[in-house]
């Protein structure tokens, strides 16, 4: 168990007495709580300096490392740096080890949205970046400084390159969008299995730190000047990393998002590197320009009310009448919508993930098994749809498995959106799916990449419809655990993220809800959640349904605040109102559209690393599930181990192995530690 101490108040190097007595006071805190030797060597982080002129790297180092070899501890934070530039600066975050050595600087790479920007304030704007890490007591670290923990792809990149602990030295301002971005970093720490930690100094309103686990869980919070002390037991993360289970930098599908980086980067213009605020207004101009804006379609509406049905399914069995539990779980499911679907104001209507034919059953799955379930677009179970759409003039989005007859054998987990007048105008395929674990057998396009491509096209991965209601796309239950899948559907200009999701309950929960919230803030988007109220695992039981999935659907706004929950389990409905023009007038503000902000050219490298799963492991045998027994995960954690993406727990293999890269020893692709193998042995797994 190590210590950080994080530390949110006022500091500059331009006053070295007051800040010698703040590091002595932090470290004697610390020295004085421990009981037992020997005592670890903790670290402390700082916010932001303040203070001008910017003083340059050297000068740094003169100040901080003679302070950290005094009192005993690693200071890390962030300063503004004179640049090569005369009169320019950067921002630069740092860490010093306890000898005083001067272990990473890490350049901030997005603009001061926060803050403000300031005449000679530069940033290395579309250009590669380098994501550098350090060993210290408390794990591998990286430092972003600033706005660049809200960038989701930049901390993904950091995380490939070795981070388990993501540092954020920023200022924070009391704003309208300081909650979302409180909660954009527990999104960051859920979504790659890290802590992040968070010393901000006040740019107006109080200081502020927070320390967050890999779960989403607060471990301390602050809103003052006093310091904040956090035990981080980094063998117990690396223990979570170890059990594959839901890690998401371990099953990303980097390589498909690579190559649609690489395809952004072509269309943009040259790179630059503003160095006065007219260059970044200008700059902020030029990029709001580039954002995909077509010509609304006839009949546009600016304002309208969507219905989010959370419905109790019936889960089929092997021994049940297949199309007849089917289609009476759509006829349950458009009895609950249609109680307010003819309304003037009600414009789109969403219902969840599995919501015709349940998640697939318990127990044994197959391929073959979800064949049974699935349906085609069109079929009769669309038709029940469209007619619904028809008589109610409303869109109707949903999700189910779908068989592709130009794809012969495969599932997928497909989303689709309905127009008012019944045509199907809009399909998608599940991307980041339990698939990865063999518990849901169905196909993803990244499963069969190339023949995907080669029938479909890049851009169908993507597909955003243009309506009079918006530019709509869908996303499936867990794409939402995973940046990527939002970003690039931004990317493809969606205003309103239709989300169907089947999610239970746990300890995880929270970190479930922080990523939905991150997505529409970060993507600056609706996010509509639907999902079941509860289920049936015997459809012919009288007995109340059960609440493995206990609802709670979602209608997050573009900012990241959430409009409406269903606070309930069990059937409900869930209305809101989406507009537009609220909307637009928010994409067209460049501090709060940190979309456009978006550089490829800085991640792009790391995401073409080897890292994540690799694209076409389905071979030809449709009904040979590549995921069972989690051989495919047990490659990549192997994989990560040996280069020092990740650290083995201790007892792995023997003793707590530090990073490979770092430390020139590797684990080698040792089997994963399991609880029981045989019965989590993927496919007998519920989910």
């Amino acid at each position: 168990m190590s210590t950080l101490i994080v530390l949110s108040c006022d500091w500059s190097i331009h006053r070295p007495v007051e800040l010698a007595t703040l590091v002595a006071a932090a470290a004697r805190t610390h020295y004085a709580r421990e009981l037992l030797e020997p005592v670890a060597v903790p670290l402390l982080l700082l916010p932001l300096a303040s203070g001008a002129p910017a003083p340059d790297s050297a000068a740094l180092a003169a100040v901080l490392g003679p302070l950290a070899r005094e009192h005993r501890l690693f200071i890390a934070g962030s300063s503004r740096v004179r640049s090569a530039d005369a009169g320019c600066f950067t921002t630069s975050g740092f860490v010093v080890a306890d000898s005083g050595e001067w272990l990473l600087a890490a350049p901030k790479l997005s603009p001061d949205l926060v803050a403000g920007l300031e005449d000679g304030a530069t940033a290395p704007l579309g250009q590669p970046a380098s994501f550098a890490i350090c060993v210290t007591p408390i794990g591998q670290v990286a430092v972003l400084p600033g706005e660049d923990i809200l960038s989701p792809l930049l901390v993904r990149a950091a995380v490939f390159a070795g981070a388990e602990v993501l540092l954020n030295p920023t200022v924070e301002s009391r704003d309208g969008l300081f909650e979302s971005r409180q909660v954009a970093r527990t999104a960051r720490a859920w979504e790659n299995t890290a802590c992040v930690a968070t010393a901000a100094a006040p740019a107006s309103g109080p200081p502020f730190a927070s320390v967050i686990d890999w779960v989403g869980l607060e471990l301390g919070r602050t809103q003052g000047s006093e310091l904040l002390i956090a035990d981080i037991d980094i063998d117990r993360l690396r223990r979570r990393r170890d059990s594959i289970f839901a890690v998401q930098p371990l099953h990303l599908r980097a390589k498909l998002y690579a190559d649609g980086y690489r395809r952004l980067l072509a269309k943009a213009g040259p790179a630059v590197a503003p160095k006065t605020r007219i260059e970044w207004r200008d700059e902020a101009v030029r990029r709001l320009a580039a954002q995909p804006a077509p010509a609304r379609p006839q009949g546009f509406i600016e304002q309208y009310d969507v219905i989010l049905t959370q419905t109790v399914q019936k889960i089929i069995q092997r021994e049940n009448d297949v199309a007849a539990v089917r289609l009476g779980n759509i006829r349950a499911a458009l009895k609950l919508a249609g109680r307010l679907a003819s309304n003037p104001g009600s414009k789109l209507a969403v219902f969840g993930e599995f919501f015709m034919h349940g998640q697939g059953g318990h127990g044994y799955r197959s391929p073959i098994t979800l064949q049974r379930l699935a349906i085609r677009y069109p079929g009769p179970e669309m038709e029940l749809l469209q007619d619904f759409a028809q008589r109610n003039r409303i869109y109707v989005s949903g999700s189910s498995f779908e068989i592709d007859d130009r794809l012969p054998g495969h599932v997928f987990n497909s989303a689709f959106i309905l127009s008012d007048t019944g045509e199907l105008i809009h399909r998608y395929r599940k991307i980041q799916c339990a698939d990865v674990w063999g518990s849901l057998p169905d196909t993803t396009p990244s499963s069969i990449y190339d023949r995907y491509l080669d029938t479909y096209g890049y851009d169908f991965l993507f597909p955003v419809a243009n309506t009079p209601i918006g530019r709509l796309a869908t996303m499936v239950c867990f794409d939402q655990a995973h940046p990527e899948v939002a970003r690039m559907l931004t990317r493809y200009g969606a205003e309103v993220i239709i989300h169907p999701s089947s999610e239970g309950h746990g300890p995880a929960r929270n970190g479930w809800d922080a990523a939905r919230r991150a997505r529409a803030f970060e993507n600056t988007a609706y996010v509509l959640s639907a999902m079941p109220g509860g289920e049936h695992f015997d459809p012919d039981s009288a007995d109340p349904h059960t609440v493995q999935m206990r609802g709670h659907s979602k209608l997050i706004n573009f900012d990241g605040s959430v409009q409406g929950e269903a606070d309930t389990a069990g059937p409900c409905i869930l209305t809101g109102t989406v507009d537009l023009k609220a909307l637009q007038r928010a994409r067209a503000n460049p501090r709060v559209n940190l979309a456009i902000w978006d550089d490829p050219a800085a991640y792009v490298a790391a995401y073409e690393a080897e890292v994540g799963l690799p694209n076409n492991l389905w071979g030809d045998d449709p009904l040979r599930n590549p995921y069972s027994g989690f051989g495919p995960l047990k490659k990549v954690l192997g994989s990560y181990y040996a280069r020092g993406i990740f650290v083995a727990p201790a007892g792995r293999g023997g003793a707590a192995m530090p990073s490979a890269r770092l430390h020139a020893q590797a684990t080698g692709d040792a089997p994963v530690r399991l609880a029981d193998q045989g019965k989590i042995d993927g496919e007998h797994i519920q989910i």
